[in-house]
């Protein structure tokens, strides 16, 4: 394999001089062979990746505003008469936020999926960059008057007038980029981004796509630019297939050249176009591509030659898309226009001069005096003297120079792809109003014609640096859905009763949330629960093992943890916890408060407490869901397995379940209901027997509140917005924000009252509804009760009439989920050891009926087949060994049972409903699947195992 660099030192010396390098069907000359062989290896080992993911979705359906440093806030446009700054109303906010044009980079409106054509006869460019589509109606030395699409009548001055070409003439297909809407892209979510109208990219290998339906004759203008070193791969003619981006016409950078190639499976052209300076640069060209015939002409803006590839295939495919990838660097394509090509190769040109572009190809020099509206002509002032040329045979007019474009500080990109730019004179009636230099009258362009405004003062990082208004207190980064607002809270004007009043880092000016907003407010980041308990976990010395439920009369001994079995801690210290002082208990709220201080007593009602950080001395039970009695324990491993069964409610005690775990101080469990609790002992009640545990040696209690129980009810709520500080130490505190001063936040809690929070230790503060989705994350809060499953018993069963065959199920043809379970007899069962059996596994339990019916004839088929290499299984559901052995004895039969505890496998096969008899074939998949029992079920699952073990040959259709 030749690598990459051998090609680049084989191109260097090919191009070296920026001539045309071409080869043709049937050269054989060595120097041929070795660069088509050059450019194969290279298309097989090092193009770019062309699969496209899915469309990238637009902007919101609402309007975002873009700030520096990638801030954004949803919302709208308000009216405003100022001049440098946008008064943007937000749903976050209670009041309109007043932003400096300094501050702003793009202001996005929704778009409709598809895009409209250019309306209007000619495409008018402008200095600066501004483009306008409409009517001519006059042409004058002085100037130009149009009737823009969308704009009215406007007087253009001559000195900004660059370029008019007729859409008609050039039958201009789309024009842009016009942002992210309708491309298709590879690469990591926001791999491609919108910046002031263009395309940017500086991830490696990020590639975007999109099919304008161009014919096989077609016209394409760009517009590339970049910071660093370019490397990128412009393809024109590409489709859904891969193969066609190799195939396609392209512009690629080979070391410091771009250059333009082509390479089919015989032969190839390339041309270097230019060389590539250091730091930043752009490209503009005009490329005009002929599919049919294998043919690609890049042409400088001005219409000069650069290059000419003809590679020609036998069987010519037409495609319509244009593909750009960012091999490494950054690229941003500034300009994109698509249109049909005549075919006519254009003639050669004077850059420098005025002239018109024929639609047969041709080139008339000259200056365009005037245009007779009436006859439908152009006057043209040549070396020749004067020619009139009619309208419609003019493709361009290039007008030989034009000036720099006066001061502008915003730009109006429209949907269809026009360009306004200028001074900002108002938002007003849902227009935003501009006077851009060299056209009289001012231009209100439509909001809803938008899809960007683009702030054009201040772009640069270091002047808007110096444009930043001074904080009043410390700086957070405010998170809410489609909001992303760096800042500081600032005390509030009289009447704002939030507490929460938000000034952005860029404005003079704050507002207050609005009240039902959710969120959070960032002052230092913390590291995820996810990555602080794998830190703990690799801290945990080896060989610590698991804890297993607790027997009857005490706390259970430690159990080790099988090789390879999933581990958990069962705290997190640091994730949610507070440091303490040294004999100080931690109270753990369900909200996610954390309180430290003393435990004086449990009783029936709650907790009896005291703290420094509290007023209040009790908090009832339905309130609490953790207390830490020794917070410094270690915490221990537990086998997600056993904390599983832990939190398995079994059916026998769903009427009286489990209400507290106690952890001693070695990590054994006491799953049970607490009575009380004082400086001395636990009282605490275990299958209906009361014990006694001395206090000293227990390390947390967890209350166990029913997946699902509702939550707190808040009898009073305060004035305020709803907060919780989540402070450097670990404590959370949960109460209702009325006021900020200084850098102090101050409101009510429910449960302590007068609350006063300094944000200068507070790593985050949450907001609304965020702080019960923060605390359901915590990790006492993910020990929750679950009842086990409880199939419904099914009284009559599909079987019924002798018409079920088992083949209806969605498991029916699929693999059988693996299990392994404990027999209640026997070694453990685990069903991928029994691939050379078919398996009958029988879902059942003692208390249902159609259960004990059904399973004798189970037992009575199964063992007709024995000699066949059929076994029967029968799985219970959530039972004691006692209660099976009972039922086994009572209806006079010997089964293998494996023991479902947790209904877990019951829930793989969707055991909804009992009895469920399940056939595994010899081949692990499910073969048949029978939900309910009957009279004739023992004709049925015979007649099924009887085809599982020789299944019938499928019937001969008639002849």
């Amino acid at each position: 394999m030749i690598d990459r660099q051998l090609r680049r030192q084989h191109i260097e010396r090919e191009i070296g001089t920026v001539m045309p390098l071409q080869m043709r069907r049937g050269d054989t000359s060595n120097r041929a062979r070795l660069f088509i062989a050059l450019i194969a290896m290279v298309v097989m080992g090092l193009a770019p990746a062309t699969t496209v993911a899915a469309e990238v979705p637009g902007p919101a359906r609402q309007p975002v505003i873009h700030l520096h440093d990638r801030d954004s806030l949803t919302g709208q446009l308000a009216d405003s008469q100022a001049t440098d700054r946008l008064l943007w109303k937000s749903p976050v906010f209670a009041r309109p936020l007043e932003i400096p044009l300094a501050a702003i980079r793009t202001v996005h409106f929704p778009v409709n999926e598809q895009l409209p054509q250019p309306a209007g006869e000619y495409g008018i460019e402008l200095a600066g960059g501004d483009a306008l589509f409409g009517e001519l109606v006059e042409l004058t030395a002085d100037g130009l008057t149009v009737n823009a699409t969308g704009l009215g009548q406007l007087h253009i001055e001559r000195s900004i007038l660059r370029r008019l070409y007729r859409l008609r003439a050039i039958e201009l297909i789309f024009a842009g980029p016009n942002g992210v809407d309708g491309w298709k892209t590879s690469g990591s979510n926001g791999a491609w981004r919108e910046d002031r109208g263009h395309l940017v990219s500086d991830e490696i290998g990020a590639v975007i796509r999109r099919d304008f339906g161009t014919p096989a004759l077609a016209r394409f203008e760009v517009e590339l630019s970049w910071q660093k070193k370019p490397d990128f791969d412009l393809a024109f003619g590409v489709g859904d297939d891969p193969k066609s981006v190799l195939r396609a016409f392209r512009l690629d950078v080979w070391d410091n050249k771009i250059v333009a190639w082509r390479e089919t499976e015989r032969e190839a052209d390339v041309t270097a176009l230019t060389r590539i300076e250091p730091g930043a640069g752009r490209i503009h060209l005009q490329i005009l591509v002929d599919q049919e015939n294998g043919r690609m002409m890049v042409l400088s803006p001005f219409g000069e030659k650069l290059a000419d590839l003809r590679v020609a295939t036998g069987k010519p495919q037409i495609f319509g898309g244009l593909q750009l990838t960012n091999k490494s660097g950054d690229i941003r394509l500034e300009r994109l226009r698509v249109g049909r090509w005549n075919g006519e190769a254009p003639h050669a040109i004077t850059a420098e001069k005025a002239r018109l572009h024929m639609t047969d190809g041709t080139i008339v020099y000259g200056q365009v005096a005037s245009f007779d509206a009436t006859q439908k002509q152009f006057v043209v002032q040549s070396e020749e003297g004067e020619k009139r040329i009619p309208e419609a045979q003019v493709q361009d007019i290039v007008v030989a120079s034009a000036a720099e474009p006066g001061a502008r500080s915003i730009s109006a990109l429209f949907i269809a792809g026009a360009r306004a730019s200028g001074q900002l004179l108002k938002i007003e009636q849902g227009k935003v109003w501009l006077q851009s230099p060299g056209i009289r009258e001012p231009i209100a362009a439509p909001l809803d014609a938008l899809y960007a405004l683009t702030a054009l003062e201040g772009q640069a990082a270091d002047q808007v640096q110096e444009k930043e208004i001074p904080l009043p207190s410390r700086e957070g980064r405010l998170e809410v859905d489609g909001t992303l607002l760096r800042g500081c809270l600032i005390e509030g004007a009289d009447g704002d009763t939030s507490g929460l009043v938000w000034q952005p880092r860029h404005c003079n000016t704050g507002s207050p949330l609005a009240p039902e907003v959710k969120g959070r407010i960032v002052y230092r980041d913390r590291p995820s629960p996810a990555k602080a308990q794998a830190r703990q976990a690799g801290a945990a010395p080896a060989g610590g093992g698991a804890v297993a439920l607790a027997g009857g009369g005490g706390l259970a001994a430690r159990a080790v943890a099988a090789p390879g079995q999933e581990k958990q801690l069962d705290t997190l210290p640091g994730s949610g916890g507070p440091r303490p002082k040294a004999g100080e208990a931690v109270l753990h709220l369900r909200c996610g408060d954390t309180i430290p201080g003393t435990v004086l007593s449990i009783d029936e009602r709650g907790i009896t407490y005291q703290s420094s950080v509290s007023d209040a001395t009790f908090v009832a039970h339905d309130q609490v869901q953790a207390l830490e009695l020794m917070p410094e324990a270690k915490s221990t491993s537990i086998v997600k397995q056993k904390k599983e069964r832990l939190l398995t409610v079994p059916r026998m005690q769903r009427d009286s379940p489990p209400t507290h775990l106690i952890r001693s101080d070695d990590g054994d469990y006491l799953r049970c209901r607490l009575v009380s609790m004082n400086s001395e002992q636990l009282e605490v009640e275990v299958r209906l027997e009361t014990k006694t545990l001395p206090r000293k040696g227990i390390a947390r209690i967890i209350w166990l509140h029913p997946d699902g129980a509702e939550e707190i009810v808040e009898r009073q709520i305060p004035a305020g917005m709803r907060v919780q500080a989540l402070q450097g130490d670990g404590n959370r505190l949960t109460f209702y924000a009325t006021r900020f001063a200084g850098s102090v936040l101050s409101g009510t809690s429910e449960l302590l009252g007068n609350c006063h929070v300094d944000v200068g230790t507070i790593d985050e503060l949450l907001i609304g509804t965020t702080i019960e989705e923060a605390a359901a994350a915590l990790v006492f809060h993910q020990w929750k009760l679950t009842p086990a499953l409880e199939p419904l018993a099914n009284p009559d069963g599909e079987g019924e009439g002798g018409e079920a065959t088992g083949l209806d199920s969605p498991l029916v043809g699929k693999a059988a989920p693996d299990f392994q379970l404990d027999m209640l007899d026997g070694p453990r069962f685990v069903l991928a050891e029994q691939r050379n059996s078919v398996m009958v596994l029988d879902f059942w339990a003692s208390w249902c009926g159609p259960c004990r019916q059904a399973m004798p004839q189970v037992d009575k088929v199964t063992r007709e087949f024995a000699d066949q290499g059929v076994k029967l299984v029968a799985v219970n559901l959530s039972e004691t060994p006692e209660q099976i052995r009972t039922a086994l004895e009572q209806l006079q039969i010997s089964v293998p049972v494996a023991l479902d505890r947790q209904g877990r496998v019951a829930e793989q096969y969707g055991a909804t409903a009992i009895p469920q008899t399940v056939i595994v074939a010899r081949d692990g998949t499910v073969a048949r699947l029978f939900v309910g029992g009957g009279n004739h079920f023992e004709e049925q699952l015979r007649a099924a195992l009887r085809n599982v073990l020789n299944p019938e040959p499928p019937a001969s259709e008639s002849p």
